[in-house]
């Protein structure tokens, strides 16, 4: 039997919150997050994480440091990485 995870309630609504805004203005980075929901940057980033690891949210990395995210299903992979040759690697 897996142990139950419980999150506060400022966790669900500021999760529940950041799922709607995405549902309603489509794929955004955390910093627009951050500046639509007007919660702190490190609160979205908590929130990203715990929605990414459950499905609810996918992340796509578009640049070394910035991640799109978007909504997802549970279930669904939670990172699409492209993939990056590595220059060094000789066959």
């Amino acid at each position: 039997m897996k142990p139950t995870i419980t999150q506060p309630s400022s966790s669900l609504s500021i999760d529940r919150k950041m799922l709607l805004l995405l549902r309603r203005k489509g794929v955004q980075t955390i910093e627009g997050l951050n500046m639509l929901t007007g919660i702190g940057w490190g609160q979205v980033f908590l929130s990203v994480d715990r929605l990414s690891r459950t499905g609810k949210v996918l992340l796509t990395a578009v640049y070394p440091s910035e991640y799109r995210v978007s909504v997802g299903r549970a279930g669904s992979p939670r990172l699409s990485v492209p993939h990056i040759a590595n220059s060094e690697h000789k066959t």
